[in-house]
């Protein structure tokens, strides 16, 4: 049994100079085949295999890349002299040391994006005389609104107490419930009418990443602050979260309109698919935070009662 597990762990971390070649090599050879339509070819076969494995050990030496990168960016912070800069006034040294506040201006930050993509969407709505995007923009403009209330709600965190943070953070759930209702109704809309928009030129890949990175970003952050000490930080990261599955389905809608040649068919089974996806994720993730809330509630009332008890 060990010996089988070191000759896995052997596998699935080989030495560096394999971990920099063969993954660099593989892709591109994966990018060959795709680009030269020769997925059918003897060939192919053993691209694909190379490409299954290279993605293995890239993800299997995740973990450690990522205490290399916190070490690395350790030195930095002690060497950089704009870091210095920053941390010599209140509001950078906070902001560098200060998790809970670096994630409370995070809102500010999602706030200002849900409002710039909000009138990307109407722009493009009307544009394009687009149902699909016009629902966007509104879609868009509720999370903005949330957002607000959120940013509001933490400023008053600490003169209302714990209670009125789960207020905010039970509120949360029940208007990304109400939300998630038109939401459903807008996967429909785009399934029925088979809509689809596509991003000129490389802009699509420049949003495939940046809807790679949120969505990464998202759930390390939701899971991250999910015991946090803060409801409402934690409400603003489930946002974050939905907001990037949208991403993911309109990124969805884009790739299948630029470069599949399946027909329509295709396009409103995939669409089906994930919006569904998408939906029920949302709904689970609503009746988490449901029960979390019921959870936190049942504690702060504990404490409450044990602390007039003492006093």
């Amino acid at each position: 049994m060990k010996r089988a597990k070191m000759i896995l762990d052997r596998f699935f971390h080989p030495p560096a100079w394999i971990l920099y070649t063969v993954p660099p090599a593989s892709f591109a050879a994966l990018i060959f085949v795709f680009a030269s339509n020769r997925e059918e070819s003897a060939v192919a076969y053993p691209v694909f295999l190379l490409s299954a494995y290279s993605l293995a050990v890239l993800l299997a030496a995740l973990p450690a890349w990522a205490r290399r990168l916190s070490q690395w960016k350790a030195r930095l912070y002690e060497r950089s002299r704009l870091i210095r800069k920053v941390s010599s006034t209140a509001f950078g040294r906070r902001y560098l040391n200060d998790r809970l506040f670096r994630s409370s201006v995070g809102i500010y930050q999602g706030m200002a994006v849900n409002f710039l993509y909000m009138l990307f969407r109407l722009v493009a709505a009307v544009q394009y005389a687009s149902v699909w995007f016009f629902s966007m923009s509104v879609y868009y403009m509720v999370l903005f609104t949330m957002r607000a209330y959120l940013a509001f709600g933490y400023r008053r965190r600490e003169k209302n107490g714990a209670a009125y943070e789960l207020r905010c953070y039970r509120r949360t759930a029940g208007l990304l419930f109400l939300l998630n209702i038109p939401m459903g109704g807008m996967i429909v809309l785009m399934v029925q009418t088979n809509s689809g928009f596509s991003y000129p030129g490389y802009l699509i890949y420049l949003s495939a990443l940046y809807t790679l990175y949120m969505m990464t970003l998202s759930v390390i952050n939701l899971v991250k602050f999910r015991k946090a000490g803060s409801p409402i930080l934690s409400a603003a990261k489930v946002l974050n979260f939905v907001s990037a599955m949208m991403s993911v389905l309109g990124l969805q809608t884009a790739m299948i309109a630029r470069f599949s040649s399946d027909g329509e068919g295709f396009r409103k089974m995939m669409n089906a698919i994930t919006g569904g996806g998408v939906f029920f994720l949302v709904m689970v993730t609503i009746a988490v935070m449901m029960v979390q809330s019921s959870k936190l509630k049942q504690e702060v009332e504990i404490h409450e009662e044990v602390r007039k008890q003492i006093l």
